[in-house]
């Protein structure tokens, strides 16, 4: 199998602690590991982890987080600046710029794919259809969003 390269949003390593969808996400982290798919977060990532107040929840992710090799993308302008250029063409509002930030750093460094659980503003078919668009007409590829259930049941 090719390695892929795989960018997670916050919601992925989120999860790790949540009763059912914690299992999945600890099955996609195996299975992502067993396979040397490499991993991408962003610094947006890295501050929302580091930022979450509920102490039981923040070790659980901390410990796990240390065994996984995952590359931390900084921030940088191009990645804004695509963004924007979603907000611009109606794909969200500014009030999920985060979301929005998360696909456009896993689009311009060449992710072959974002996972996120997610279901409303990324992992969702009417959103990435749009998404898509924007990038085509900004000269960037298409990317693929999974949910980790999809990923495992696509892959495994």
């Amino acid at each position: 199998m090719k390695s892929f390269k795989i960018y997670l949003d916050t919601s992925v390593i989120l999860m790790l602690d949540d009763s059912k969808r914690g299992i999945i996400t600890k099955e996609f982290f195996d299975f992502v590991t067993q396979n040397n798919h490499k991993i991408f977060i962003s610094e947006i990532v890295n501050n929302e982890i580091i930022d979450t107040t509920e102490k039981t929840k923040k070790e659980t992710i901390l410990h796990f987080w240390k065994k996984l090799n995952m590359n931390v993308i900084p921030y940088n302008k191009e990645s804004n600046d695509l963004a924007w250029n979603y907000i611009t063409e109606g794909v969200l509002t500014y009030n999920h710029i985060e979301d929005l930030l998360h696909v456009a750093y896993a689009t311009v460094h060449n992710c072959d794919m974002i996972v996120s659980w997610n279901r409303k503003h990324i992992a969702k078919q009417s959103k990435i259809q749009k998404l898509n668009a924007c990038n085509i007409k900004n000269n960037y590829n298409s990317i693929v969003i999974f949910t980790p259930e999809q990923f495992l049941t696509y892959f495994s």
